[in-house]
């Protein structure tokens, strides 16, 4: 039996041997509903932290209390913004580029929940004649978001919904890089976006512990590798980035954030919510993108961490990268920006891959907000109180999802 390959990875086209680079970021984060606003007050320590304030949930405390509301489902109103300004950033529609040749892999995680809420609701009620229906429906799917994007912008090359659970945007950005490294585009739009502040999912998360405990102020609830930690906050927002070939981005003009230079994928094959404490998964998958990249364990300097502040994520997390590398390990710059962005859930790999980008850029390694008393499992550089100045030569990024997703990547800065 012939096996045939994909034919979206263009098995005829030779593999490209040039890098793939960040060219555009567009943020959405409760820091600011751009980059350079989320950028700056990720590194002024501020939180966006607050009580949420809707009927079912009044009181509750959140990473972010929507301000967008549009016609649209809030998850879309995320993704538009912020790919648009991804796509400004990078300068691409005043490029001439080839709408053949582009690629869109966007993942909402879940879809649009609100708009499965509001079918549902309309349903229920029996409005099954109403017009609105099916346009409301099939914004709850998990392509709606890719689809959205490629008619927007008349992208039509290869288009990919990844699910993932929380490493969904991480996936997205990894697997987009691979499609431009196969010679099956020379351009693509990736990301997530997520928002989840809904009465039934909130509810859940509480129901599974997965919450943080909040005694007085929300913004010093989530506390990452501290001994005191108790959960995350969800948060909402979106994050796009354009990635592109070192030469096409050049032969363009473009400005260059960072190197997507390598990743890895893997899965520790242990339960639908629960990790596995064995970190040996976790390591290995940190080992394969490292070497992917062509790099050694030495020539990291910073580590984006997934940071759930859970009291199962952070141990695991620090124990697989102290596997990984060695005695280099006390040496790594760590950053956690779960306690100021929240948990961004499906658009959480792809915000904190942006946020990763930007400190390569800048040479600056974001705090780890609220870390007040160290956990003797997570003894690691957690980069504490006020960031930290550092010439990041490369960064890994480390994603997790329930269902024993891993992801990891590289970025290496480019001259």
């Amino acid at each position: 039996m012939k096996l045939v390959s994909p034919t979206y990875l263009d098995a005829d086209r030779p593999r490209v041997n040039q890098p793939v680079v960040i060219t555009g970021i567009g943020l959405v984060t409760s820091l600011g509903l751009d980059r350079p606003t989320t950028w700056t007050n990720l590194c002024e320590r501020k939180s966006g932290a607050t009580w949420l304030n809707i009927p079912e949930h009044a009181g509750f405390p959140v990473a972010w209390d929507r301000p967008i509301a549009g016609d649209s489902d809030p998850a879309h109103e995320f993704l538009i913004r912020a790919a648009d300004e991804a796509m400004a950033d990078a300068r691409v529609l005043d490029s001439g580029i080839e709408p053949d040749r582009s690629a869109i892999l966007i993942g909402l995680s879940k879809g649009c929940v609100r708009s499965l809420i509001q079918v549902s609701e309309r349903i229920r009620s029996g409005q099954f004649e109403d017009r609105n229906l099916a346009e409301i429906w099939m914004r709850s799917w998990p392509n709606s978001g890719v689809s959205l994007l490629a008619s927007r912008y008349d992208f039509r090359g290869p288009s990919i919904a990844p699910v993932a659970a929380c490493a969904t945007g991480l996936v997205a950005a990894l697997q987009g890089a691979d499609l431009i490294r196969r010679g099956a585009c020379d351009l693509a739009l990736v990301g997530g976006s997520d928002a989840s502040l809904e009465p039934l999912l909130l509810a859940a998360f509480r129901r599974m512990k997965a919450l943080a405990r909040v005694d007085a102020d929300p913004k010093s609830a989530v506390r990452p590798w501290d001994r005191d930690r108790s959960g995350f906050l969800v948060g909402e927002g979106g994050a796009v980035l354009v990635l592109e070939r070192l030469d096409h981005a050049r032969a363009r003009g473009a400005h260059i954030y960072a190197e997507l230079a390598g990743g890895a994928l893997g899965s520790d094959a242990y339960h639908e919510t629960g990790l596995n404490p064995d970190p040996s998964g976790l390591a290995r998958v940190i080992t394969r993108a490292i070497e992917s990249a062509g790099l050694n364990p030495s020539d990291i300097d910073a580590v984006n961490v997934h940071g759930t502040a859970t009291l199962a994520n952070d141990p695991l997390e620090c124990q697989a990268i102290r596997r990984a590398f060695g005695d280099h390990a006390d040496r790594l710059a760590c950053s956690a920006n779960k306690a100021q962005i929240g948990h961004l859930l499906g658009a959480a790999g792809s915000a904190e891959l942006a946020i990763s980008a930007l400190s390569v850029r800048h040479g600056f390694v974001p705090p780890t907000l609220n870390r007040d008393y160290p956990d003797v499992g997570c003894d690691l550089d957690g980069i504490s109180k006020i960031g930290k100045s550092l010439s990041v030569r490369a960064l890994l990024k480390l994603s997790l999802g329930f269902g024993g997703h891993f992801a990891a990547a590289i970025l290496r800065a480019v001259d």
